[in-house]
């Protein structure tokens, strides 16, 4: 089941990387997410799906989705685009990253939803 289809849990924006995982529920009653499900940014995409952005002093991974989304909960596509594998780690000033196009955000959060029904 999908979170957003539990009425006494709090409901999440598609944006949300939680909203991806599905949700289960124990014995006992206490539900638990199955993190073993991942979405993976074709790593082949043609440059014209992305931007380049330059890492500045204090750019956490939801600033930058902020900045470039007006949505601090799309990091995790940042840092997937990006082949970041542990997303605690700060990004480096000065560095240069790839950031995927609005238009490709639309379309990765429409799949991951049509992909859930």
């Amino acid at each position: 089941m999908y979170q957003n289809n539990i009425s006494d849990l709090p409901k999440l924006k598609r944006s949300s990387y939680e909203s991806i995982f599905n949700v289960y529920a124990d014995e006992d009653g206490r539900y638990y997410y199955n993190l073993l499900q991942t979405v993976v940014i074709p790593k082949n995409l043609p440059n014209g799906y992305y931007t380049e952005y330059k890492v500045r002093y204090g750019d956490t991974w939801p600033f930058i989705s902020y900045k470039v989304y007006k949505n601090p909960n799309l990091w995790w596509i940042i840092t997937d685009t990006n082949n970041i594998l542990d997303a605690t780690i700060i990004p480096e000033p000065g560095s240069t990253i790839k950031i995927l196009k609005t238009e490709s955000i639309t379309l990765i959060l429409d799949q991951i939803a049509t992909a859930k029904l």
